[in-house]
């Protein structure tokens, strides 16, 4: 939310250098998909669900380009559409990742809390207080002041999104979260959820936590759960972000060689 697909390029060519072929779309509302600034936050008629339809295109363009196992991989808001996705076509996917996720119901219920209260909450204030004294509006994001820096120069990235998308979030979050939607999820389908324990949006690795437990409760077998002692929101900026790499990349080498001897083998 409130960034561009350009923002991972860095990863994108650490993933080709290990033999990945990387595709990375820009969600509506975001990135090259808005003619202008005016646009940017906006999921437009489709809402939520356009996002989640999208992803299923670009994953289907994915398989029919390329005969190897398909990785997906989300942060933050893209987390979400992981989180989704994989409620209604784990069959499409050989592994799932979620970045900086959390626990869309939970947060939708503290959201509705907060609009019930006289003065409100700022989300990405209360999230920056954490931090405080803060150098920018963005120090939550990482560690690396150089990074940050970057985010609030980058004349695509800061805003949020609109009301009416966001309720569209929320209201996917709580049904993707429920015990019938985690029980549609294939149960071999390896997924792999890391965070930092200092990020607010997974409440210090609470709810990254949560999340990855109701992945098991659904009998989810391979469910790995990761989280980085002192780093903030985006893992794959922060100082130590060449060891997130690592372990992610040992984690999709290690799902793409059992899905090639599946495969192998059938």
């Amino acid at each position: 939310m409130g960034e561009h697909a350009l923002r991972y390029a860095p990863l994108a060519l650490r993933l080709n250098a290990e033999g990945y072929v990387v595709y990375a779309n820009d969600h509506r509302g975001h990135g090259q998909t808005v003619q202008d600034r005016s646009q940017l936050g906006d999921y437009g008629p489709a809402g939520w669900q356009g996002l989640i339809d999208d992803e299923r295109a670009l994953i289907e363009r994915v398989r029919e380009e390329h005969k190897v196992p398909v990785l997906l991989l989300g942060h933050s808001m893209g987390s979400m559409v992981v989180q989704h996705f994989v409620t209604e076509a784990s069959d499409l996917l050989d592994g799932a990742a979620l970045s900086g996720t959390t626990a869309v119901d939970v947060m939708a219920a503290a959201t509705s809390q907060n609009e019930q209260s006289e003065e409100g909450t700022d989300l990405f204030a209360t999230f920056n207080a954490a931090f405080e004294p803060v150098r920018t509006e963005s120090d939550w994001l990482s560690r690396d002041p150089e990074q940050v820096d970057l985010y609030v120069e980058d004349p695509l990235c800061g805003f949020t999104v609109s009301d009416a998308s966001i309720a569209s979030l929320m209201e996917a979050g709580v049904a993707y979260s429920s015990e019938t939607a985690t029980n549609a999820i294939r149960k071999d389908l390896p997924i792999y959820l890391f965070s930092g324990e200092a990020d607010p949006v997974g409440l210090g690795g609470a709810l990254v936590s949560r999340v990855a437990e109701r992945y098991r409760d659904a009998g989810v077998s391979d469910v790995t759960l990761k989280l980085y002692p002192d780093a903030r929101h985006e893992v794959f900026n922060e100082t130590n972000r060449a060891e997130v790499e690592t372990d992610f990349i040992a984690w999709a080498n290690r799902v793409r060689e059992s899905s090639e001897t599946k495969g192998a083998l059938s």
